[in-house]
């Protein structure tokens, strides 16, 4: 058996077979089209490959994707991967395919120089950590909208400022979460947006002093996404948070979701509840990383 990567031809047959794990409230059709659109993003283009994990006569047994993208531990900057779409067909579960594929896949990106490989797990995280993958704890904050537009916010209605996050320490992993990888959470809201007629969001972000907060409407779940919070002052932190409040009002949308990377409890309205979904993991590659931090959704895929 093998490792390869998949063509187009191949891309779109796989997406064919995985729309009844991941097109929930689309069409197959408009399914193809939205991993069609995805991939064509320029951040995708950059930074995705599909792997299949092969016969030696080219039969697929299981496949995932892999986006390549900037990151840290300490000062030393490198590659890391963030997997995603691990998929085995039914009839070819039970094999042991997805681990052998991702063994095979943690080799070779290891041989690359990555300093390690993530992935945000919907099947708890047994079979992830028998590979290596160390579970990272996860929180949400969750908000109720708001009507009252928030004084002294600066709505951010051009690209999407990436954070600007410090190094860290020496053993914790830190991914960057530029501003293209931000676009391409807007481009899968456009779509959702126009396959399932709701409005488009005209503002993305909010800045409060020198801090910003961006952010998504999440159309397949109803909820608008912190993607990004980049504090530079404690003080800046409720304003940043009734922005987001208000941007849920204005779409319609029922609750603010945040992926928790600070205390947010204290501030006026907030719900803390653990994640028991999409549970980010980390493998290092690199000797010594310990930790993984800043994980913010904006880094999901």
């Amino acid at each position: 058996m093998k490792l390869v990567v998949a063509s187009a031809a191949q891309q779109q047959a796989r997406d064919a077979l995985t729309f009844e794990a991941w097109g929930a409230g689309l069409t197959p059709a408009s399914f193809l089209e939205r991993e069609q659109c995805l991939r064509a993003h320029p951040w995708a283009r950059r930074a995705l490959t599909t792997w299949l994990w092969c016969e030696d006569d080219g039969t697929v047994l299981a496949s995932c994707e892999a986006f390549v993208d900037a990151a840290r531990v300490g000062s030393r900057a490198g590659p890391a991967a963030t997997i995603a779409s691990v998929f085995t067909e039914p009839n070819r579960r039970g094999r042991g395919h997805a681990r052998q594929m991702l063994c095979a896949l943690l080799s070779r990106l290891e041989a690359e120089q990555c300093l390690a490989a993530t992935l945000f797990s919907e099947i708890g995280t047994g079979l992830y950590q028998r590979l290596g993958f160390w579970p990272v704890p996860a929180f949400d904050t969750w908000f109720d909208p708001l009507v009252e537009a928030p004084p002294s916010v600066e709505w951010l209605e051009g690209a999407l400022p990436a954070p600007r996050h410090g190094p860290g320490d020496k053993a914790t992993l830190r991914l960057e979460l530029g501003a293209e990888r931000l676009d391409w959470h807007l481009e899968r809201e456009r779509f959702y947006g126009a396959a399932l007629g709701r409005p488009e969001l005209g503002v993305h972000g909010a800045r409060v002093g020198d801090s910003s907060i961006t952010w998504t409407a999440y159309w397949k779940t109803d909820e608008l996404h912190v993607l990004s919070l980049d504090v530079r002052a404690e003080g800046d932190v409720p304003g940043l948070v009734l922005a987001a409040r208000h941007a849920a009002h204005r779409a319609g949308l029922p609750v603010v979701r945040v992926w928790e990377t600070r205390a947010l409890e204290v501030v006026e309205g907030a719900r803390r509840a653990a994640r028991t979904d999409e549970i980010a993991m980390f493998c290092p590659l690199l000797a010594g990383v310990q930790g993984w931090t800043e994980v913010e959704r904006g880094l999901w895929a």
